[in-house]
């Protein structure tokens, strides 16, 4: 996933594990994302739910091998 980040302020500082932590104010994001990647990452039944409360009728579930 690549993303795009224009903000209007900034702050940085170091978290646990020597990872860096971003603080940012006004921020327009932008950027391209795999669709795949991001499927593999949601949890189905979520998905299955969300999809009924935007009046969506799931009629056949199948669990993947």
């Amino acid at each position: 996933m690549n993303i795009t980040c224009e903000c209007v302020d900034m702050r940085t500082s170091v978290g646990p594990h020597n990872t860096i932590k971003l603080e940012l104010e006004g921020v327009v994001l932008s950027g391209t994302v795999n669709t795949r990647e991001v499927l593999l990452q949601l949890d189905g039944a979520v998905v299955i739910e969300w999809l009924a409360e935007q009046g969506y009728i799931i009629t056949h579930q199948e669990a993947a091998a």
